[in-house]
């Protein structure tokens, strides 16, 4: 019951605070924080024109704000306008530069403008703050893979693994980047990993039978090429919480 009367608390403050924010944001808003909390509130629900727009309305208010920069350089990313990203996360970095997602989202955002040795600059800085950050180890796997440099995506998809070793997909780019190098015993047993770990991880299921037939073949190639290369992941979540909307509308509230 409580959690029902939650929910219902929840989804109310959504609506009311859907319709005041269409009917006059600018009058509620006071401050570079209310901008902010309400762009987490827009971005949290996909509307991220109307979160680029509150971003850039607490920025302009509070030049040194560094989450909405970043933030700001996430909703931009999402609407693929790279350029006018990598402004504002240069932003976020410069005004906060320990913080690793940061970061890592500046260099996702450069590796989409092509740019790809200062992509894999911005995710060592990452991990030079967050060694265990799995996402920017990966990434630089895809790229030096991208590049055919196999021995460097082997040792960034090996830090990624041991950081992590319960995803499927991150054995499953080990093993195609062991199969590339001629390490067929290593592929097998990763890519064994990978299938164990997810049964309809199809792509990683396809790899182990090439790399066994290859093992068991003694006239075949050492390598044949992967069906399916790596891919990035997406940029990380924009910093919001699940009550944002409810704070938001608990600032609108107070401040008519």
């Amino acid at each position: 019951m409580k959690k029902m009367i939650l929910l219902f608390l929840i989804s109310m403050s959504v609506l009311w605070l859907t319709g005041q924010v269409w009917a006059d944001t600018n009058t509620s808003l006071k401050t570079a924080q209310d901008h902010y909390t309400m762009g987490n509130a827009f971005y949290s629900y996909g509307i991220v024109e109307n979160a680029t727009r509150e971003y850039q309305i607490a920025v302009s208010m509070d030049p040194n704000l560094s989450d909405a920069w970043n933030n700001l350089g996430l909703s931009l990313t999402a609407q693929k306008r790279y350029s006018e990203a990598k402004d504002a996360l240069e932003n976020a970095t410069r005004l906060n530069s320990t913080d690793p997602e940061g970061w890592y989202n500046l260099g996702y955002t450069l590796g989409m403008l092509g740019n790809k040795s200062e992509e894999v600059s911005a995710y060592e800085k990452a991990i030079s703050i967050n060694p265990n950050m799995t996402i920017a180890w990966r990434n630089i796997g895809v790229v030096r893979y991208e590049e055919q440099n196999y021995t460097g995506a082997a040792e960034a998809f090996e830090k990624a693994t041991k950081f992590d070793p319960s995803s499927a997909l991150g054995w499953y780019y080990l093993g195609t980047v062991y199969e590339k190098t001629g390490n067929l015993t290593g592929a097998a047993d990763v890519l064994k990993r990978a299938v164990d770990m997810d049964k309809n991880l199809t792509m990683a299921k396809d790899r182990l039978k090439a790399v066994e037939k290859n093992l068991s073949d003694s006239s075949s190639s050492s390598s044949v090429t992967p069906s399916q290369a790596t891919g990035k992941k997406t940029p990380l979540p924009a910093v919001v919480v699940i009550f944002s909307l409810v704070v938001a509308a608990t600032v609108m509230f107070f401040r008519r």
